[in-house]
């Protein structure tokens, strides 16, 4: 038979289990013995497809894996690798007070100066199962929002009724841990021990406490109740975790064998805004810890030797601030060590079985531990600006460590930058915010039936700074904003237009409400309402204000300076088309001016059309099926950071709420996502900017009619990575947005 060493891919749960005794012993699990082996699959790649597919080996792995890479349609071919528990470890030491890591991280200077975190950030935890339905977890639980329980897949990711996560071993809805036969009882505990120091609840007369409990757990099981698992199954969790929008993942475990699959998701899943925390490892069952410099494990080292230090790796201290003995170490891996030793948790609990009896208990070491405590101080700097990248949240946790080299003078520069310290954190967060947050306000008018309400939103603390009627505060047709420097004074005004029923009625103002001239467009018994939009269309250097009629109007775009001068009248459409005509700006050809772009109305299908500033016509195509009669709205920015804007368009009306974003020289769609949930058919309303200074604008959506105001801002992947209620959570009448740059001091 054929040796299957080189084909040994082992993810190790990380974990000790300490009762009140003075002396550590180890016992190896029922699995220990199995070493050197592979599941009898293989995991190939055609070059063809960006899909994995798993196919048999017929228990010949090394023979079918040589063939297969062989084959010139085969981009890349590898065993479905194998991992599980390595080793628990039983220490015999006295009794921790609970939770004494916190006071040692200065969890209450992070709660002081920042809070609990924010619900609408979300950790995965890729283990072997979470208990959601603990009392200390329960509430904390992320839920998917697009999903219902009715047998059908919502949302159309593959997962049905995946509303509280997913279980990629049985394929099914429910995450908790599964006591199959042969079930290790430490095993079953560790995914939710994770969960609870990531996000148990607080100030619930219940437990313990979480580093970040108002965030939410995203339970995905990914590993068995005997700690093995597939490293095709991680992949898949992994994926999920980023399609429903994670923005951390925790991996509490390692393993020898690199997986070129899973190291190309991790390295998307960074790229995608994720950030990645994984645990270093414990020693061996021989005793002989790791150095990771010379026996790297993974995931923690596949960013060694990359451009981007994509994986936070955790080592585990003690309450001394000494290197756990079991902690694997090494600068090829490790970043940042945190308290991994004498861990009182939150336990799965069954009351069936008679070794599940009990919702907390403890004494519990390991990385796999410490991993969970940097995962949630994550999700605290992350909670103090949701735009902040993951290499800012990685710098922010790495600067304000607590050296502790010099209590570990054989592991000096081993053990990462130093000692987690999420009050320094906090701190150090907030003077970055600072420094980051005089870019962008976010600007909103209310949609038809909530009065003519403009709000500004500072877009790093999600606070309103200033409220204002636009018009008569009787009048509820609603209020279309754009921004732009329309006098040249160096700092971008409100434009606001009235909508239907208001007579076709400009008005300009300052961040605060303070009116500015305010003008009437040329059009006589109009009542339609308008769309707007500003930019510099002329090269004058001052931003004209765009302007296109509502319906039952013909479809005429305008352009006016700020005192209502007319500079520009032109037909978007046909004549005798009354749908109305919405309106974006932007630089589609890189000639350093604006164009206008129109989409058509409701009746006059998906029709995009690109004109100079001139009015001429310079190109035009259909952004969704001609058939499509809805309607569809336009927005312009340089989305992909080719130098040139790309196209946005969205549903207006009467289908799924896509959001399409097109190159703008050969027209073809470069990302769709779905702004909300795919059976909300009353429209998305769209902007965009870059307001993160990335290089890529982002996307902001606004609901057009009939749900409540959430307005939802996207990254170039499509996904989402902040929210904001900008109105009352009943008003449904829609939110029109808009993205002002803050005047430079």
């Amino acid at each position: 038979m054929k040796e299957k060493a080189k084909f040994y891919f082992t993810f190790i749960l990380i974990f000790l289990l300490l009762p009140i005794n003075l002396f550590i012993t180890k016992k190896p699990v029922v699995l220990a013995e199995k070493e050197n082996f592979t599941d009898d699959s293989l995991l190939i790649r055609l070059k063809s497809s960006s899909k994995i597919y798993e196919v048999p080996a017929y228990g010949e792995v090394e023979e079918r894996e040589k063939l297969i890479s062989q084959m010139p349609e085969v981009d890349w071919v590898e065993p479905n690798y194998l991992f599980h528990i390595e080793s628990i470890y039983t220490p015999q030491d006295p009794f921790y007070s609970e939770q004494w890591y916190l006071e040692k991280i200065d969890a209450a200077t992070a709660w002081e100066v920042g809070g609990f975190g924010l619900n609408e950030i979300a950790v995965a935890v890729l283990d072997t199962g979470v208990d959601i339905n603990h009392p200390d977890l329960k509430a904390n639980i992320w839920h998917n929002q697009e999903e219902k329980k009715d047998g059908l897949d919502n949302d159309g990711n593959g997962y049905i009724d995946d509303i509280d996560g997913w279980d990629f071993l049985s394929e099914s809805p429910d995450p908790r841990p599964k006591l199959n036969e042969g079930y290790n009882k430490t095993a079953v505990h560790h995914g939710t021990l994770i969960a609870g120091i990531i996000a148990a609840e607080s100030n619930n007369n219940e437990g313990i406490i979480g580093l970040s409990p108002k965030i939410k757990i995203m339970a995905l099981r990914a590993l068995d109740s005997q700690g093995n698992g597939k490293v095709g199954d991680v992949i898949r969790a992994l994926y999920y975790a980023l399609e429903k929008g994670a923005k951390i993942i925790n991996l509490s475990f390692v393993g020898p064998n690199k997986s070129r699959f899973l190291e190309e998701a991790l390295e998307e899943a960074y790229k995608q805004g994720v950030i990645i925390v994984a645990a270093s490892g414990n020693e061996r069952s021989d005793a002989s810890s790791y150095n990771l410099n010379l026996n790297p494990v993974y995931p923690i080292c596949y960013d060694v030797g990359k451009d981007a230090n994509f994986i936070i790796g955790v080592g585990a201290t003690d309450r001394w601030d000494k290197r756990a003995d079991f902690s694997n170490y090494g600068y090829n891996g490790v970043d940042i060590s945190a308290p991994g030793t004498g861990f009182f948790g939150t336990l799965f609990y069954d009351g069936g079985n008679s070794e599940f009896q009990s919702y907390y208990g403890g004494y519990w070491s390991g990385t796999s531990l410490a991993t969970p405590l940097v995962a949630s101080a994550a999700a605290l700097v992350l909670s103090q600006n949701p735009l902040l990248k993951p290499e800012e949240v990685i710098n922010i946790l790495l600067e304000s460590t607590d050296n502790i080299d010099i209590l570990n003078p054989n592991f000096a520069g081993q053990l990462g930058k130093g000692r987690l310290n999420a009050g320094k954190a906090i701190v150090y967060t907030r003077t970055v915010i600072k420094e980051k947050e005089s870019s962008f306000y976010l600007v909103t008018g209310a949609g038809q039936g909530g009065g003519p309400h403009v709000r500004v939103f500072d877009l790093s603390t999600k606070e309103p700074i200033s409220s204002f009627f636009a018009y008569d505060k009787n009048f509820k047709g609603g209020v279309d904003v754009a921004v732009g420097d329309v006098n040249g004074d160096g700092e971008e005004e409100i434009i606001t237009a009235a909508g239907k029923g208001g007579g076709p009625h400009i008005r300009v103002f300052d961040i605060y409400g303070n009116a500015h001239p305010h003008f009437f467009v040329d059009i006589k018994n109009f009542w339609g309402g308008l769309n707007i939009a500003s930019g510099d269309v002329d090269g004058d250097g001052l931003d004209e204000i765009i302007v296109g009629l509502g319906p039952n109007g013909p479809p005429y775009v305008f352009v006016y300076d700020c005192l209502g001068k007319e500079k520009r009248k032109f037909l978007a459409y046909d004549k005798n088309f009354k749908g109305g005509v919405n309106v974006t700006v932007g630089d589609v050809n890189g000639d350093g001016l604006d164009e206008i772009i129109t989409g058509a109305g409701e009746g006059g299908g998906p029709h995009v059309r690109v004109f100079n500033g001139e009015g001429n016509l310079l190109f035009h195509f259909f952004a969704f099926n001609k058939e499509f009669k809805g309607g569809i709205n336009v927005s312009s920015a340089n989305v992909f950071g080719d130098g040139k804007d790309e196209i946005i368009v969205s549903i207006s009306k009467n289908a799924s709420p896509y959001v399409r974003v097109f190159d703008s020289e050969f027209l073809t769609l470069g990302l769709q996502f779905l702004a909300y949930l795919p059976d909300f058919y009353g429209g998305v309303e769209i902007a965009s900017r870059d307001f993160n200074s990335d290089g890529q604008a982002e996307i902001i959506t606004g609901p057009r009619k009939g749900m409540e105001p959430r307005v939802r801002l996207f990254n170039i992947q499509g996904n989402p990575i902040s929210e904001i209620v900008v109105y009352d959570k009943n008003f449904k009448g829609g939110v029109y947005t808009a993205i002002l740059k803050k005047k430079t001091p």
